[in-house]
């Protein structure tokens, strides 16, 4: 009996040294010459190579080639191919020109309107060939890793361009405005991405002289000029000279 009283008295001795330190932990209290007064910011090992820039583009020029396609464009084949070059004389401007070759022919939706209602639009004057002044103003340079192996180095511009739209039958003057991205897998190789709206007089191939009950087809030049715009976007490989 002596014994278990005994026990007793333990366990309710524990227990109230238990309950005791909890209480205390509630109620952590530190010497204010203990507290932090001042934040440090990491410091990297190799702090120099995090201020340089890998790809250097100021006084070089860069040249590229490229594959467009127009997103908005119903009639006409899609596809172009060119080509373009760029003095780069500092690290926010570029100057150059663009030239592409427009691929000849109709889209599925015309061969389609043809094959439906008789519509032939190879009658209309089709897009031939467009060259371009381009600037580009670059305005953000940064990179990522996708591995923790390698790092592609990114290059951020708005362009602005001003030349000429060729057709069959006629030159238009063309602004075109847009946004680039550029992927350098290298130093001097890299992925380039235009996405440009083209503003344009155009040739509209919507012409009832096209309907199969009308014998005499219309010229090239009978086919009414308005105001268009086309979203292109090109995808191309660039070299760093």
């Amino acid at each position: 009996m002596l014994k278990n009283g005994l026990k007793a008295l333990i366990i309710i001795g524990a227990a109230l040294l238990l309950h005791k330190t909890a209480f205390a932990a509630e109620l952590v209290e530190l010497p204010v010459e203990e507290l932090a007064k001042e934040s440090v910011l990491p410091i990297f090992d190799k702090s120099v190579s995090v201020k340089n820039r890998r790809v250097v583009t100021a006084g070089r020029i860069d040249a590229n080639l490229f594959y467009g396609m127009a997103l908005t464009e119903p009639i006409y084949d899609v596809s172009k191919f060119g080509l373009s070059a760029y003095y780069n004389w500092n690290e926010d401007h570029a100057i150059g020109f663009l030239f592409a070759k427009n691929s000849s022919g109709l889209s599925t939706y015309a061969k389609q309107l043809y094959t439906e209602y008789g519509l032939d639009y190879n009658y209309a004057p089709k897009p031939e060939m467009t060259l371009m002044a381009d600037y580009n103003l670059k305005v953000f340079y940064g990179k990522m890793s996708l591995t923790k192996a390698t790092v592609i180095n990114t290059q951020l511009f708005g362009t602005a361009a001003l030349g000429m739209v060729k057709f069959e039958n006629k030159a238009y003057p063309a602004l075109a405005l847009g946004l680039g991205q550029k992927f350098y897998f290298t130093s001097q190789w890299a992925l380039r991405f235009d996405l440009r709206l083209y503003m344009n007089q155009a040739p509209i191939p919507f012409n009832p002289a096209l309907k199969p009950s009308v014998p005499t087809k219309p010229s090239k030049d009978s086919f009414e000029d308005r105001l268009t715009y086309t979203t292109n976007l090109d995808v191309g490989l660039s070299y760093l000279f």
